[in-house]
């Protein structure tokens, strides 16, 4: 005789919660080691994608690794820096002109004095990109009309004149070429953009014809030991490349000055008229800028 089985009906939900929980516990424990896999993956593209996550730097925000950045060959620089970073908080374009500017007069500037010099900046900044008549030059012998550099501003953000001079002063801008121009001509200064160069991170340039000759690697010594890994090393050597300029008219008023005893004097850093400003992608679609200071 074969007899039913009846269970309640709490019972039953005891029984399948039990169930759905042992499911739960097994699906997890198989799917574990994929998903671990595909954190370790997108990391690692991160950091091979974004070598600014993987600098490092001291307490006074300068960076220590790489410790140098340069322009040219990196035996024969045509210009060397060191690097220094600002807080990444929508306005690190107008703090890190801020910082070379105080850097240029020996001052090192605070965080906290920045952020008040760059919220002062954007105002003049919009004042005078506001102006109804006048030119502000940009590079060479090319000059723009203030009005038309506001509207090309402008409509590269999608809005009109007034929107676009709202939310340059109000912070929710983060500024660019526009500004840029606006600011080489209110300080008088040249204001070089730089960007990293892509080749200049252990990319290994093979010139080997068969597999007994040596290939050449543009990093030395041991930076370049552990090329072979998935995230290369930061080598302390950084190349970089110059992707713009402006205000190039705007030359030393002390270069004029026979044995200037601001030139003669030069201190790392302390002293450039010409300004100069390092553009990274910090993440996925995200610029950051920082201030480079020339090293003589």
């Amino acid at each position: 005789t074969i007899h039913k089985l009846k269970i309640s009906t709490g019972t039953y939900n005891k029984i399948n919660n039990r169930m759905k929980n042992i499911f739960i516990r097994i699906t997890l424990n198989l799917a574990m080691p994929i998903m671990m896999t595909y954190s370790l993956s997108s990391m690692t593209t991160n950091m091979k994608n974004f070598p600014f996550q993987r600098f490092s730097f001291a307490p006074n925000s300068v960076c220590i690794k790489p410790e140098t950045f340069y322009c040219g060959d990196k035996n024969n620089a045509t210009l060397k820096f060191k690097m220094r970073n600002v807080p990444g908080e929508g306005d690190c374009m107008f703090l890190a002109v801020a910082l070379a500017t105080s850097a240029s007069m020996g001052l090192g500037g605070n965080n906290a004095l920045l952020r008040a010099v760059a919220n002062e900046t954007r105002e003049v900044v919009a004042n005078v990109l506001s102006a109804p008549t006048g030119h502000f030059h940009v590079e060479k012998k090319r000059i723009v009309r203030a009005s038309d550099l506001l509207l090309s501003a402008a409509k590269s953000e999608s809005v009109d004149a007034s929107t676009y001079l709202e939310i340059l002063r109000n912070g929710s801008l983060q500024g660019g070429g526009a500004e840029l121009t606006v600011l080489s001509n209110v300080l008088r200064r040249p204001i070089s953009v730089y960007e990293l160069d892509e080749g200049a991170e252990c990319n290994v340039i093979s010139t080997k014809i068969n597999d007994d000759e040596p290939s050449e690697s543009n990093m030395e010594g041991d930076e370049c030991l552990n090329s072979h890994n998935s995230v290369p090393p930061i080598p302390s050597k950084y190349r970089i490349k110059c992707v713009g300029l402006f205000g190039d008219i705007f030359k030393d008023p002390c270069t004029e000055i026979p044995n200037s005893a601001v030139l003669e004097n030069l201190q790392e850093g302390a002293y450039s008229w010409h300004i100069h400003i390092l553009i990274v992608d910090a993440g996925e679609g995200e610029k950051h800028a920082c201030a480079l200071l020339p090293r003589f």
